[in-house]
Order: structure tokens, then sequence, then C-alpha cells
């Protein structure tokens, strides 16, 4: 059972900044470059909160990036450039962006709270395991701020009825309306800010019988848990549902038509012992049912392969005297895990074929792109020996997964448009 709790959220006032300027992507897309951009952008932009720049002269604990997010928090909050909501609301966001298909698409999701638990206990369902770095660096400005300034993106699965109760939430004018920049083009943000009781109650009948996924922010979510252990620690009355007891998410629809999520294709730096060519490449992969055809460059390859998908395990490949497409049909599985493309490029042809193994993986054998063009020059240049481009997982295979309490592969999904940072704001 799938239940979204309204909060009391912190939103900056439209009436003081504009929306568009002062919202930022989530803080681990954010380039160096790009965050001095957003610092450039307007003074008030959430990464001076979500995603500060850390400076020379820092002095752990007493003026640097957290405490300085505490700083502009609590300014912020004082001079009214952001506002606490009255009363507990959900925030229905609609996102136009867009796609790689060149067309101009809008996603609906909405704002709310879960409880925040480990996955034991949680009401959403992983597919990934997490590192440790990502994390503290959350919890360190969790406690500076006892804010969550960044949601955890969930699908939903499973919920009748439910885009008849947000057209009835929306039927107003939105509270917020903001032009961005994006990926690949400006984005637009909607936000109606739904306090209703009786919106409330049909949002969340909708909701009851659905199922949550994680779909972008496992850090974010595993940061938020370990956060409410610790102040569960130090204030055991504090009721059930304190604040410090919830996550931000932002759920969407998994069967939404314009749901994108991008692949990110394998590049295999320079070592010992890798095909030099096509031809060598299918003598290694032979004996494991693959067929290596050469093809006139990687983009054919690769939209080849899109196109075989439902029958066959498809790459594109990019070796240094061209390109090929890389086929295997498909098996009998009893593991969604092990059905992933991307799980057999790991498995049977970067690790079983090619000799490349998981702690090969994480030592930093292999790079990453989402971008095909810059996967055959990487080639081409030298600075990659082979390059291998994966079809996108879909929705349903990430669902199935964590249905199985299993693990996708590191660098499997790319949901796109992000949810961007400040929209809404979460009390700790």
């Amino acid at each position: 059972m799938a239940r979204l709790r309204p909060l009391r959220g912190v939103r900056f006032d439209p009436a003081v900044v504009e929306a568009g300027n002062v919202l930022a992507p989530p803080y681990d897309v954010i380039s160096q470059t790009q965050q001095q951009e957003l610092y450039a952008r307007d003074l008030r932009n959430i990464v001076r909160i979500d995603y500060g720049a850390a400076l020379p002269a820092d002095v752990v604990g007493k003026d640097d990036q957290y405490t300085r997010a505490r700083g502009h928090l609590n300014s912020w909050l004082q001079l009214g450039i952001l506002r606490r909501d009255e009363r507990p609301s959900l925030y229905v966001v609609d996102h136009e962006f867009l796609g790689a298909d060149g067309v101009r698409h809008v996603r609906r999701g909405v704002l709310g709270r879960v409880p925040a638990a480990r996955w034991e206990d949680s009401e959403v369902l992983p597919h990934e395991r997490t590192m440790r770095g990502p994390k503290e660096d959350r919890l360190a400005l969790m406690r500076a701020t006892r804010m969550q300034t960044s949601a955890v993106w969930v699908m939903w699965d499973g919920a009748t009825g439910i885009a008849e109760a947000l057209a009835a939430a929306t039927a107003g004018a939105p509270d917020m309306d903001g032009e961005t920049p994006g990926e690949l083009d400006v984005e637009r943000l909607r936000v109606w800010v739904v306090s209703d009781p009786a919106a409330l109650a049909a949002i969340d009948a909708a909701l009851e019988p659905a199922r949550l996924y994680i779909s972008d922010g496992h850090h974010r979510f595993e940061t938020a848990a370990a956060y409410a252990e610790e102040r569960r620690a130090a204030e055991p009355d504090a009721p059930a549902d304190a604040d410090f007891a919830m996550t931000l998410i932002y759920a969407s629809a998994a069967g939404d038509p314009v749901l994108d999520i991008w692949p990110t294709h394998r590049l295999v730096l320079p070592r010992d012992g890798l095909p030099r060519s096509v031809a060598e490449l299918a003598a290694r992969l032979a004996g494991d049912g693959f067929v290596v055809e050469p093809r006139a460059d990687l983009a054919t390859a690769t939209a080849e392969a899109r196109s075989l998908r439902t029958t066959h395990h498809a790459f594109g490949v990019q070796a240094p005297d061209g390109a090929a497409l890389l086929t295997a049909p498909r098996r009998e599985s009893v593991s969604p895990r092990d059905a992933l493309d991307v799980s057999v490029l790991g498995d049977r042809v970067l690790g079983a074929g090619l000799g490349i193994s998981a702690e090969a993986v994480v030592g930093g054998a292999l790079a990453y792109t989402r971008d095909v063009a810059e996967a055959e020059r990487a080639v081409q240049r030298g600075k990659a020996a082979l390059a291998f481009t994966t079809n996108a997982c879909s929705a349903a295979e990430i669902i199935a997964v964590s249905d199985a309490a299993e693990v996708m592969p590191q660098k499997s999904t790319y949901f796109y448009p992000k949810v961007p940072t400040g929209l809404v704001l979460s009390p700790l």
C-alpha cells in the first residue's frame, strides 16, 4: 500500500524571486562548472544550500559549505525569500521538457512524504546499491540545516484513478510557474499547492493500491533513514510522524508514456589483452552464442540494436577498426536482473568474454557516456579501447528487479529530466 503524506513545505515566494532562476538540478549531476554557473544565476539559487562550494580556507564544523548552507537557509527564511506553508499539502508538478525524440512532453508528478525507514521496513522498493561518500555529504547537510532540500524520485505502479484525482486538484491556476535551463532545452515547471482535505483524500485513495519504487535518489533515501534514526535516538518521545521521521519524495507514474529513461554506454579503457578489431571481438564471443556483424558506424549499429531489443540482447560496438552490431538471442531467465541488457553486457561480454572482472570495473576499468558520438570518438582517438552502446532499461524491468529483491548493475538507468531541487523543501 502506498501512502503519500502531506507536509507543510518550505517554498520560494514567487512574489520575491523568479522561480526558474532559483532552481537547480540534483546535487549529484552538477559539475563544478555548472555549480559556478548556478551561483552566478541568482544570489538566492538553491545550490548555495543544497550543494554549496567548498573553499580553501574552510574550517570543518565552523565555516564550511554546511554551515554556510545553514546561514543562507536561515537568512532566506527571515527575509521571506523562503516561506513555510500554513497547511499540510501535496504539491502537484507539471514538468514540461524536450524529449530525446525532439518533441516537447509534460510529465506530471506529486511531491509529498513517506516514512524514512531502512529498506527492509520501507514502503519504497530499491533497485541499486549505494556508495558511502555521497551519503556522508547528505547527512552532514541534514544535520546542519534540519531540512531535506532535494526529493527522492519514485514511481508508482497500480494507482487506478490517480490521473482523475490529480486533474481535479489542478483545475485552477498554478501557484508557481517558471522556466529553467535543462539538459536539452528550457524546461517549464508548474506547481499546484493542494491542501483541500477532499482533494488530498482523493489522491490518497487513488494511490492506496499502488506500490512505490525508487527511480532516482537511493543515496538521499538512505541518508534520510539514517538521519531519522539519529534524531529518534535523541528524541525518543517524538511522535511517530515527526518531521524528522519522514523523507521528501517526488512520485510519478511508472506507466507514463513520457517517462524517459536513458541508457548509459560503456567505454572500455585501454589495457593489455583486449581485442583490437571487430573480427577479434567476434572470435572472443562466438562461444557464447554472440554474433558480431560490421556496420557503417556506431550510430547505425545502435539504432539497429534498439529495434531488436524484444528478441535479442543487442549492442552497438566501436572497435579501433570500425563499428559493429553485437547480438545474442534472449534466453529464459529466472532472474530479472540477469535478463537485463546491461547485465548481459557486464557479465557475458565484458566479464566472461573480455576478462574484465567486477573488481576491475570498481577499480576504474570502464568510463561512461550517454552520447553515442562521444563513445565513437573516444575509441577513434585512443581514449578507449572499445565502446559498447546499450538499450535503456524500461520501467517494467526496474520494477521486476525491485520485486525480486535484486540489484541492478551500477550506471543502469538515467531518468530524464531530473526533478529540480528547490521546488519544495521538507523541514526536519
